[in-house]
């Protein structure tokens, strides 16, 4: 599993929760959104990737 995508998204969490306390422009908080959720659904996907590959081996 990327070790990368855990910490990418604690960043991206953190510039969202910043343009938040700052009022910034709907536009720009959408748009972080939207980022944050890309890293989400690929760390959800190596997570489901990962588990898959330990039932196999249990049941293999």
């Amino acid at each position: 599993m990327n070790c990368k995508i855990p910490l990418k998204k604690l960043k991206e969490t953190a510039r969202l929760e910043k343009l938040i306390k700052q009022n910034a422009p709907e536009e720009k908080i959408l748009k972080q959104s939207q980022k944050l959720d890309r890293y989400v659904l690929i760390q959800y996907k190596q997570m489901n990737k990962y588990n898959n590959k330990q039932q196999k081996k249990l049941v293999g």
